[in-house]
Formats: structure tokens, C-alpha cells, sequence
């Protein structure tokens, strides 16, 4: 049994990271006799190692024992250092007297001659783990001198420094493990990075720094996330990547939005369905794993921190400008060993647009317990969110002219079929010379809602932990068990192409659910040959989810078996009926990755899944992965290069479809499930001076996507007129292809950092299925996927100054002009037919939309600091994604964050 020794401050993952396989092999030359003085080379720069190892120290110990000044020199550099007393050398004693040198050059030195590496874990996280036996020895006194250092740094040629390619990673790989052989793209962005740029939501963190994802800003009135792109489209509505919080699997994806960064140890994304083979149904887009902070204070004292701001933002669509704020508090205590952990945010929205307003509250808790050969980390989390209902501006509702402006100039028609309205009688005027429609009659409209009916109220929960326990140094076996649950109330209709009623019933429509989780995994790591070394998995998963959803009973036009129904004139009496149905999903998963002197890497893995209660058959899947990297050294850059194939797969009934309007009763039955299947090759160049840049192909099919299409229906109303009601039901679209480019760069020279995504992105209809009746056509382009994206961000920090800025921008998609349907729903003089293959006529070409925003912060005196943040400061509040939607504003704020 292992007796761990935590210096300082520990990591999450810290024992379990001490059995992590070898990597390389140390080789390091004896040094001279003790002298307390050295001079290191250009060589020791501090560009040369990976945060946090570029840290800058000076380190002053007489001769003491190397244990002793390891604690040292993590209390000075302000690092979580973590390891084994059994693989200290006993005796050895060092004496260094050492100014402004990079952290990663003094382990370096203290490691010489031991089993010991040092493997970047996190932000401020770094785990000694032993490598394969075959290191050289110190002889003598065992002692190691400042001399040796330098002798150290010049016989290292051979040996390899621990680069962001080292970086320990949980997600998408069997137990933690680097970063450097897994071959596929794999995203991590910590918690300083967020709160650096004042991110708080989910979307805004993927947007900054993920390639090839997409989310696009909340709207009022509503509560769910949207994604315009995951590598393209993987649904219609429901794109989403599979969620999990501290490894718990969160009920539903599109309902986790908020974020707390000073809570937020770092997200980890991937993208594409190669991750399936490990984390099995729904991981279609990929996956996102948010990994909370777990650690304790420098001293072990409790700390609390507390920043409150508030702000205005502008609104062209209300009598004011809407009142902001959000406050946070944070409270932390223990050391690595035993931690506690509390957070509250709560945070309101104004009403940028008539009736609509936010509420959210966030608390969380966690705790770890690291002991012997074991550790235990518990997380607790609460959300309650409430979006009031929004009349949509552009649909009626509205007596203000500026609220009855014409579409946004960003948007253009696509060909020359538009809407010939009174052609094909769809109730609106035919366009003039310029294009633009003329005006009409704004008291014959009818109001109808920009998202859900009646908004949106959301209270959700997560519960849960995680035992991780190695009993030698070859297996880890960790359980991690958990219950994940969702109130919600008012369905979002973002998915659909029409607006909603708001005076319909169907704005009572409810969801819950809640998902208990027990995952079992084992991890063996052997070395098979000198250089060869073998890591395999196996894991068992059992996952029962409870459904409560609303479907609507006795109304006309309502077809049993499936179909969800929508009045857009008219609304008509309808009665909800609740419904409870139990999912059952349980899975094996195997995964080996073989490494060849520590240049290459091969993988190959697989999950058997099975689903009861979804549907009404049985579902079974298998879901393979194979990829290999090769990894390589050039002087002072580092190539990696990789390559990896996966399938995912998404029941035709999921959770995530059930918060819309679809999926509502047996709308689901008969329907294929959705699948991709894909292949991603790329590249990694990591240069000495801080430069990475990193490129990606990937090229993949989804397959079984399911789309609601509508249909008109005619039925008999109370006082006996014809009332027309716009009924859908899901289809199996068929198959698509997407197919593109992700590039990502970033720099990092001394209190300046830069970095840049782009993602080129082909999403396109590649046959349909028998049976379809909606508007697509193969060779069409898929809704609302932007044909690129791009991201930009700089963050410079001084002795007192902090200043962050953002842009992205989505440019060059295809969506619905939803201002002329709704102009043609609330001309009442005149039938319409939105169903079917006619919502073409209804496609537009949006040009894009660019979002800025920036942040700075003052410290005045001590852990006092004045906090300045703006969004949206090109103040853009249409066009995106479609006409209809109207964001806030620009938003600036002003506030205070102390610590103590």
C-alpha cells in the first residue's frame, strides 16, 4: 500500500496520475560535487515549457532533502505539485541557490537520476509519475548540485520536456492520460481563461475557443442552448454535444448553459463522433466534460471571494434599456489532501424586449478526500433559471413603428423564388423594385411568440461522485456513480420554421426527467518491452432515466401516434395529458492504445450498447474506434500527427428532442435512429517560443437525420368555421455530408497571450429517404449551419492590469426569412400553405453576424479589484440566426472582486 505524500496543494486527479504509463526515458548525467550557484542557458528559457512550468522562480535551499525542497518550490512557484514518497530516492539531498529560473528546469534538475517526470496536469496542476525503470542513478552522496543543473540541461538532448502536448486529459481518454497520443482533436479551456473573458455560458466558452463549434446566442424568452454547428449538422434542433459534469452525464445538453468560471477547473471538448466508443449514445457531435474545481488554498486557510456587477443594455426594441447584473460568491478551504468548495451566482436580465426578462441562480458544492491508494471527489450542483415570455416584435404584438422595421440588411433572398405570395397564395404582398415588401395593416396581426408560448421555467440538479483507487502501480479501478435531473415548463419551438400562438394552450406544455448513472471502469498499464508500452480499458456503464413529458389530447387535427400540433391562427381548445416512461441504456466498452517509444501511438477500441424503453423495439449498437498519432521532435518544436475513424449514434426519442415541440407522445415512433460515422486527420505544431498551431480535416456522414415537416389540415371550429391548422410530424431526412477545415493558432510571449480559431465547414444533403415530404433536395445546403466560423482573442495582464477582448463572427448560412412567414400567418384576409416542399420559398441567405467583447480589470489595493466588462459592443441585435430573433444589446458593466 502506497503512502501518498500531497505537497501543498494537490490535483483532482493527483493519485491517480502518480500510475500513469511512462512516456520517456530520463537519462541524466551525474553532476559535480555540490555548489549552491549556477548559470543556466538560453536553452532554460521559460518559453520552452508548458504553463505552468514556465513559471519564473527564484529558489534558495541549503542542503536538504529533496522532499523538503519540492514543498519549497511549490509554495514559491504557487503550483498543485503531487507524488509518491516511495519514489523519492531516500537520502538524496540537493542544494540549489537559484534566481529567475522557469520551474520546469528546476524539476528537471530535482528529478534527475529518479523514476520520476513531470506530467502537466492543469492550470496550476503537475503530478511526478514514474517512468520506465532504466534511469541513471546518482552515485556517491546522492546529492544534487545548482552544477548539476547545467550539466543536466546539456546532456538532455535526448529527453524529451513536457510540452501542452503532455497535458494530462479525461476526456476521450481511459483514465487520464496525455494529451500527446491521442489521436483525435481534443480541446481543453480552463477556468482562468473564461474568467479572463468574462464568459458565462456554456456557448460563449466554445465559441471563444473551440474550432468547429457553434452556439448561437440566447434569445428572450428562451432557455435552451441552440448549436448552429458541431463539425456541421447532426439534427434538426437538437445538435448537440453529449455533456457531462465531473464525468456525471447530464439528463439534457441543450439545458446546461450557465457557467461559473471561479467554479470551472477547465472544459474539456470533443469533437466529431470518435468519442462514442467510450462514451457511447448521443456522443453523435461529440463531447463536452465540465470539470469543476476540486482543489484547496495555498495555505489551507478557508478563502472567499466576492465580485458583484451591473450594467446596462441597449435596446432598439423597448421604451429603456435593460438593467443587468450578477453577483458570485465563492468559498474554498483545505489543502490537496481534504477540500471543500461552495459557490453562488445569481444574475438577472432586463427586458430588452417588451415582456421579456431573465432570472438565473447557480450553487454548487464539492469536496475531495485524497487517502492512501484512494480518492473520493463529491460534486453538488443547482440551477433555476426563468425566461418570461417575449411577444415577438417582428410577428405583432407591437405599436411602436421601429419595432415593425424590415428585415436585417444582412439577409438575402436565395434565387429568385422567394415568395411569390400572390402566385401561390401565401398572403403577402409582392415585393417592390428593391426588394423590400411594403408595409401592412400591424392590427391585423395576430401575436405570436419568438420561441416558447408562455417562456421558459427551469430547475435542474446534478448529484454525484467518483472513487478512483489504485491498488498497485500497473491498475486503477474507478466507479463513478451519479443522478442528474430537469424540471422544465414552456416548450421551446426553435426547431420549428413557424411561431406559436401566444395564446395557445400548447405554452403549458412541460418536461422532466431525471438520469441516475453508474459507470465502472479498470485501467491496466504494462510495459510489454523496453520503449513499448501498453495501456487497455475496460468499462461497464448502466444509465436509467425517468421521462415526464405533456402531449396533446383532443384537438383538431391531432393524430394519435404521432405529429405535434400547432395553431398559428387561431388557438383551439386542447387538453394536455401526461405521460411516464422509463429508458433503460447499458454498455461495454474495451480500448487499447500501444505506444512505441514514446513517438508512436495506436488505438483501437469499441462499445456495445443497448437501449430499451426509447422506442419500442429494443435497440442494440455497436461503436468502433481506430486512430494512431505519431509524435516527433525538431529541435525546439514538437510535430505530432494523427488520424482517427468513429461512429456515434442518437435514439430517435432522446430527452434533448422531448424540451420542443416534438418529440411530445409517440411523435418519435417508427423513425431510424440519427448516425454519423467519420474520419478526422490533422496536425500539431508546438514551437518552443510559445507558438502552437494546430489543423484539422474531418469528413463525415450523418445518416437517419430527423427533421419536422409540416403539413396543412383543415377542421371545423366551435361556431362553425373552417379553422386551418399547421400540424408537424418527424421524418428521417435521409443523409448528409460534412465535410471541412479547422485551424487553430495561439502565442504566448511574457503578459501577452493571443490565439485564433477558424472552421470552414460543407454541410449538404446526400440523398433523401423514401418517404421524406419536406423542402430539402439533395445537394441543399443544410439550415442554419454557417459556412464559416471564426473566433480571435488577446488577454495582457500587468502588475495591476488585466485587459481581455473577443471577436467571433458565423458567416454565409441558410435559414428561414421567418418575417415573411409570420407576415403571411397573420393576414388573416388570405390562406397560406407553409408545409412541405413550399417553406423554400421561405429560405434566405444570411451574410453573418459579428460579435465583440471585452474586459479589464484594475487592482486597487491588495485583493480589491474594479472590474469593466462589454458585450455585443457592435451592439448587433438581428440577423442571427434568422430575422426574427432579437438578442440584447450592448451591454456594458461595471463592478468590484475582492478576496479574502
Amino acid at each position: 500500500m502506497w503512502r501518498w505524500q500531497v505537497v501543498r496543494r494537490g490535483v483532482t486527479l493527483g493519485a491517480i496520475a502518480v500510475s500513469i504509463a511512462p512516456l520517456a526515458v530520463v537519462r541524466a548525467a551525474r553532476g559535480p560535487d555540490p555548489v549552491c550557484a549556477v548559470r543556466l542557458g538560453s536553452q532554460e528559457r521559460s518559453s520552452i515549457w508548458a504553463p505552468p512550468l514556465d513559471r519564473v522562480v527564484n529558489l534558495h535551499v541549503p542542503d536538504v532533502p529533496i522532499r523538503e525542497a519540492l514543498d519549497r518550490l511549490a509554495v514559491v512557484a504557487r503550483i498543485e505539485l503531487s507524488y509518491s514518497v516511495e519514489l523519492l530516492p531516500a537520502g538524496k539531498r540537493v542544494c540549489l541557490t537559484l534566481d529567475r529560473v522557469p520551474v520546469g528546469a528546476v524539476l528537471e534538475s530535482l528529478l534527475s537520476g529518479t523514476s520520476l517526470r513531470s506530467i502537466v496536469l492543469g492550470t496550476t496542476q503537475v503530478v511526478l509519475a514514474p517512468t520506465r525503470a532504466g534511469v541513471v542513478a546518482d552515485v556517491g552522496t546522492g546529492a544534487v548540485s545548482a552544477g548539476g543543473l547545467a550539466s543536466t540541461a546539456s546532456s538532455s538532448a535526448n529527453s524529451r520536456r513536457a510540452s501542452v502536448l503532455d497535458r494530462v486529459v479525461v476526456t476521450g481518454s481511459p483514465d487520464g492520460a496525455p494529451q500527446r497520443g491521442s489521436p483525435f482533436a481534443l480541446d481543453v479551456i480552463d477556468g482562468e481563461t473564461l474568467a479572463r473573458h468574462g464568459v458565462g455560458t456554456l456557448g460563449e466558452a466554445l465559441d471563444l475557443a473551440v474550432p468547429g463549434v457553434w452556439s448561437w446566442t440566447a434569445s428572450a424568452g428562451t432557455l435552451s442552448a441552440r448549436y448552429g454547428s458541431i463539425r456541421g449538422a447532426s439534427s434538426f434542433g437538437v445538435s448537440a454535444p453529449k455533456i457531462y459534469l465531473d464525468g456525471i452525464e447530464v439528463a439534457n445538453p441543450l439545458l446546461v448553459t450557465q457557467l461559473d468560471p471561479a467554479r470551472v477547473e477547465r472544459v474539456e471538448v470533443i469533437r466529431g463522433p470518435q468519442g462514442a466508443a467510450l462514451y457511447g449514445a448521443d456522443a453523435i457531435s461529440g463531447v463536452v466534460n465540465i470539470l469543476t474545481r476540486h482543489d484547496g488554498t495555498p495555505t489551507g486557510a478557508p478563502e472567499v471571494q466576492l465580485s458583484t456587477t451591473a450594467g446596462l443594455s441597449a435596446t432598439a426594441y423597448a421604451p429603456r434599456d435593460a438593467f443587468v447584473q450578477d453577483h458570485a460568491l465563492s468559498f474554498r478551504s483545505g489543502s490537496s489532501s481534504r477540500s471543500l468548495g461552495l459557490g453562488l451566482n445569481i444574475g438577472t436580465v432586463g427586458a430588452y424586449v417588451p415582456g421579456a426578462s431573465e432570472q438565473r441562480l447557480l450553487a454548487d458544492a464539492d469536496v475531495r478526500v485524497v487517502h492512501a491508494n484512494a480518492v473520493f471527489t463529491g460534486t453538488a450542483r443547482f440551477s433555476a433559471q426563468r425566461a418570461n415570455a417575449s411577444t415577438s416584435l417582428i410577428f405583432g404584438g407591437s405599436t411602436t413603428p421601429s419595432l415593425t422595421a424590415s428585415a436585417d440588411a444582412s439577409a438575402s433572398p436565395v434565387g429568385p423564388s422567394r415568395l411569390r405570395a400572390t402566385a401561390s397564395g401565401l398572403g403577402a404582398a409582392l415585393p417592390d423594385s428593391s426588394g423590400n415588401r411594403p408595409p401592412f395593416d400591424p392590427t391585423a396581426r395576430v401575436p405570436f411568440t419568438g420561441d416558447s408560448a408562455t417562456g421558459q421555467s427551469l430547475s435542474q440538479y446534478t448529484v454525484g461522485g467518483t472513487m478512483a483507487v489504485m491498488p498497485n502501480l500497473h491498475w486503477t479501478h474507478t466507479v463513478i456513480a451519479g443522478v442528474d435531473g430537469y424540471r422544465l415548463r414552456g416548450l421551446s419551438t426553435a426547431s420549428l420554421p413557424t411561431p406559436v400562438s401566444s395564446t395557445s394552450a400548447l405554452g403549458e406544455g412541460q418536461g422532466a426527467a431525471d438520469r441516475g448513472t453508474l459507470r465502472l471502469r479498470t485501467v491496466g498499464r504494462f510495459d510489454l518491452a523496453e520503449g513499448t508500452l501498453l495501456a487497455v480499458t475496460f468499462a461497464a456503464e448502466q444509465a436509467l432515466t425517468r421521462d415526464v413529458s405533456s402531449a396533446l389530447i383532443e384537438a383538431p387535427g391531432y393524430r394519435p401516434g404521432g405529429g405535434a400540433l400547432t395553431p398559428v391562427i387561431a388557438p383551439s381548445p386542447t387538453v394536455l395529458r401526461f405521460a411516464q416512461s422509463w429508458i433503460n441504456n447499458a454498455g461495454l466498452s474495451a480500448q487499447a492504445m500501444l505506444s512505441w517509444h514514446d513517438r508512436w501511438y495506436f488505438s483501437a477500441g469499441g462499445r456495445a450498447e443497448r437501449t430499451s424503453g426509447a422506442t419500442a423495439t429494443v435497440q442494440h449498437a455497436l461503436l468502433p474506434m481506430v486512430g494512431a498519432a505519431y509524435v516527433r521532435e525538431y529541435g525546439p518544436a514538437v510535430l505530432k500527427l494523427r488520424s482517427a475513424f468513429g461512429t456515434g449514434i442518437r435514439p430517435a426519442r432522446t430527452l434533448a428532442r422531448g424540451t420542443s415541440w416534438m418529440g411530445r407522445g409517440g411523435a418519435s415512433e417508427g423513425l431510424e435512429p440519427e448516425q454519423q460515422t467519420g474520419l478526422e486527420a490533422g496536425a500539431d505544431l508546438v514551437f518552443a517560443h510559445g507558438v502552437s498551431v494546430h489543423v484539422t480535416r474531418f469528413d463525415q456522414e450523418a445518416s437517419g437525420l430527423i427533421q419536422p415537416v409540416g403539413s396543412m389540415t383543415t377542421a371545423v371550429g366551435t361556431n362553425g368555421r373552417i379553422v386551418r391548422n399547421l400540424s408537424y410530424t418527424l421524418q428521417n431526412v435521409g443523409a448528409i455530408t460534412n465535410r471541412g477545415w479547422e485551424l487553430q493558432a495561439t502565442a504566448r510571449r511574457s503578459s501577452l497571450q493571443l490565439a485564433g480559431a477558424l472552421s470552414l465547414v460543407d454541410s449538404r444533403v446526400a440523398r433523401t429517404a423514401n418517404g421524406y415530404r419536406g423542402e430539402l433536395r439533395v445537394g441543399d445546403r443544410m439550415l442554419d449551419v454557417p459556412a464559416s466560423t471564426v473566433s480571435l482573442s488577446a488577454a495582457w495582464a500587468a502588475r495591476r492590469w488585466s485587459l481581455s477582448s473577443t471577436a467571433t463572427r458565423a458567416a454565409d448560412w441558410i435559414g428561414y426569412d421567418r418575417n415573411a412567414i409570420g407576415e403571411a400567418l397573420a393576414n388573416t384576409t388570405r390562406e397560406y400553405d407553409v408545409g412541405g416542399p413550399l417553406l423554400r420559398r421561405y429560405w434566405l441567405n444570411y451574410s453573418g453576424v459579428t460579435r465583440w467583447r471585452a474586459n479589464a480589470s484594475y487592482k486597487l489595493r491588495g485583493d480589491l479589484s474594479v472590474l469593466i466588462g462589454g458585450e455585443n459592443l457592435l451592439n448587433v441585435q438581428r440577423g442571427a440566426p434568422d430575422n426574427a430573433t432579437v438578442t440584447a444589446g450592448r451591454t456594458l458593466s461595471f463592478g468590484l472582486r475582492s478576496l479574502f
